[in-house]
């Protein structure tokens, strides 16, 4: 797993698709009671039929995207700046060499 230097931005969108996955469950589940007790109108019915398969691929949306989250983070540094690790990420306690062999 790379430092949290590294790659600092955290992956939000697997946890927004899988919330919107749980949103919809819930919907699914709650809106046929909701439709009985006369609280949403019966126009909502015509919902309810597309609410589990909204769900599902929500659910899979989710897994796909954080699958790939974890796959893509290896290393995001070049590979010619590499060190003994692959990588040229390193950590604090091993700090990045910059050579003073630039443009002139």
């Amino acid at each position: 797993m790379p430092a949290p230097a590294a790659d600092p931005r955290p992956q939000r969108t697997p946890k927004a698709l899988g919330g919107l996955a749980a949103l919809a469950c819930v919907a699914c589940c709650a809106l046929p009671v909701l439709i009985t007790a006369g609280v949403v109108g019966a126009g909502a019915g015509v919902v309810v039929g597309w609410l589990p398969a909204l769900a599902v691929v929500l659910a899979v949306l989710a897994a796909g995207t954080r699958w790939l989250g974890r796959r893509r983070r290896s290393c995001s540094c070049a590979p010619k700046t590499a060190g003994e690790g692959g990588c040229g990420c390193k950590g604090p306690a091993d700090p990045l060499k910059i050579s003073g062999a630039g443009r002139r």
